[in-house]
């Protein structure tokens, strides 16, 4: 499995001056990364990993003074290895839900998270979701836009048909085997305006954010990574990294601009309104 590592520029200059070797190195960090999800993470030429999730990564990296390591798997499988401990935290947008706070403890907000359609280009136009009737829609297995899906393909009388990966899904539109596949706002923008194949279509506005998620014996590291994630807004560089991977500007009040009181996301179980103020670098 690919790992890519993203170290503080200290660290490296202490080794080339050949600091002692009881100096102890920061842990280093681990988050998976979906290679087939841009512009958040996408394999380049050279089989290493770029995109939002990457530069993040490493900026916040510089802030907390220690290594990330990021490895490449399937979005289907994070979950279940922050779980198991494989992963200390998840860096992709998690799309926090009362379900999921109840498993886990997450950063406080940094993306806006509403869903979009991605069809064909020569596909009919869908301005309401009464258009999906007896259509098949294709979902990345265990994510939430397979669980709002679900949750519609009755009541809107769509099939919904679930793949490995979020490639796989769009794969499935490309091919004919769905109609539409869903993703997230800036995935289907960023696939809309450099893939000749596919467009945007009808956008889902949830009212709902994404964080970085931690499990729930990880206050620590939550706070950390947290208040680093805060440096990073107030410097403007989270800002100018959404800009740069997805081409869109977030509004004033984008969770991706706003800087919150405490840690976590208010109103969900694990947030936390008092907290150490960040020490930003």
């Amino acid at each position: 499995m690919p790992r890519f590592t993203f170290s503080p520029a200290a660290f490296l200059l202490a080794t080339a001056l050949g600091m002692s070797s009881a100096y102890a190195a920061p842990t280093a960090l681990t988050s998976p990364a979906d290679s087939a999800l841009p512009p958040f993470s996408m394999a380049d030429l050279d089989g290493t990993l770029k995109g939002f999730t990457i530069d993040l990564a490493a900026a916040l990296s510089r802030q907390l003074g220690r290594p990330i390591n990021i490895d490449s798997v399937q979005w289907s499988a994070a979950l279940p290895g922050l779980s198991s401990g494989k992963f200390d935290l998840l860096l992709p947008p998690v799309n926090v839900t009362p379900e999921r706070a109840s498993m886990l403890l997450f950063s406080e907000p940094y993306l806006e998270n509403d869903f979009m359609f991605l069809t064909r280009k020569n596909a009919p136009e869908v301005t309401e979701l009464s258009a999906l009737k007896g259509k098949t829609i294709a979902t990345n297995k265990g994510s939430s836009f397979e669980a709002w899906a679900k949750s519609k393909a009755q009541e809107f009388d769509f099939k919904v048909d679930v793949y490995g990966s979020g490639a796989d899904a769009i794969q499935a539109v490309q091919s004919g085997r769905a109609f539409a596949t869903i993703t997230s706002l800036q995935t289907a923008s960023w696939l809309g305006a450099n893939n000749p194949t596919l467009k945007t279509s009808y956008r889902i506005r949830t009212g709902n954010v994404a964080a970085i998620a931690f499990r729930k014996d990880q206050p620590q590291l939550q706070l950390e990574v947290s208040n680093a994630l805060k440096c990073l807004k107030r410097s403007g560089e989270l800002l100018a990294l959404y800009t740069k991977w997805t081409g869109l500007t977030p509004e004033a009040d984008s969770p991706t601009v706003v800087e919150y009181q405490g840690v976590g996301v208010n109103g969900f179980e694990g947030y936390t309104p008092d907290t150490p103020a960040p020490n930003c670098r």
